[in-house]
């Protein structure tokens, strides 16, 4: 037995020398480590989204109210090189995790009414839709009229790749409103009335989003619920017309997918 061996007890008034030097280099090396990892957390770490719910600043808008295939407000937001009128389309949704239509007021509201709307703007990614507060019925004047939205030729059927989601939720009230996490969230929102989309990667790596529709233009929010977040194939027929393109489509159709894989695959017929 070696009785040179350093032996420390806590109440000793002087610590070993060993002991000393390796309690020394332990500290200086936790010292160099700690700012190492929190500046690789912080690097590696992603970002806040830049989505926007405006809750508590109230916007007023003048526009024309549309139901079908889902709750819209049309304004004027410009003339293009054309001289035409440019028309944006803001996605109308309730309080909380309900849709429009939750609202019992506002189901009798006619199609094509000239509007006052008040409500909380939400916007990400050029789209914005606005948590409704408010509406009231505007007199139509002769210098004012409402916006005719003429239906638009539905497109030839295509093949899409994503994710569905709910706009509320993703444009701006949770962030990130994206995946397994927000799976809850989503499914809630749908099932409240508020209209899902497909969140889409093109090849370019910009993301796109489509309205979700029946074949008629019907609601099938409960037939979506249990593709909530997951990556699935949608076939449809795409009205690409607007601010919110609508893809409407068969639940019965509907395939789940890797929807990191951006290969079409089983195109429809």
């Amino acid at each position: 037995m070696n009785q040179d061996a350093e032996f420390y007890i806590g109440w000793q008034t002087e610590t070993p020398p060993g002991f000393a030097r390796a309690v020394r280099r332990f500290i200086i090396g936790l010292c160099l480590l700690v700012p190492v990892v929190a500046a690789l957390i912080v690097v590696f770490q992603s970002g806040f989204s830049g989505a926007t719910f405006e809750y508590g600043k109230k916007t007023t808008l003048e526009g024309t109210f549309s139901r079908s295939p889902v709750p819209f407000l049309s304004i004027h937001s410009g003339i293009n090189a054309a001289g035409k009128p440019v028309l944006q389309k803001i996605l109308l949704v309730g309080p909380g995790k309900f849709g429009f239509d939750a609202t019992a007021k506002y189901k009798n509201l006619q199609n094509g009414a000239l509007v006052t709307l008040t409500g909380f703007l939400i916007y990400h990614d050029g789209k914005t839709g606005m948590q409704v507060e408010s509406i009231e019925n505007q007199a139509i004047t002769g210098n004012q009229q409402p916006i005719t939205d003429k239906q638009q030729p539905v497109s030839s059927p295509v093949t899409l790749r994503g994710e569905i989601t709910d706009p509320k939720c993703l444009l701006g009230v949770m962030k990130p409103g994206l995946g397994k996490p927000h799976r809850d969230c989503a499914v809630r929102c749908i099932a409240g009335g508020i209209p899902p989309v497909l969140k889409v990667a093109n090849t370019a790596g910009e993301t796109e989003y489509y309205l979700l529709a029946g074949p008629k233009g019907e609601p099938i929010n409960n037939l979506l619920l249990e593709y909530v977040s997951d990556g699935v194939q949608l076939c449809g027929r795409l009205d690409p017309e607007g601010d919110w393109p609508v893809l409407y489509v068969d639940p019965a159709n509907i395939r789940r997918i890797n929807k990191g894989a951006l290969n079409p695959g089983n195109t429809c017929n």
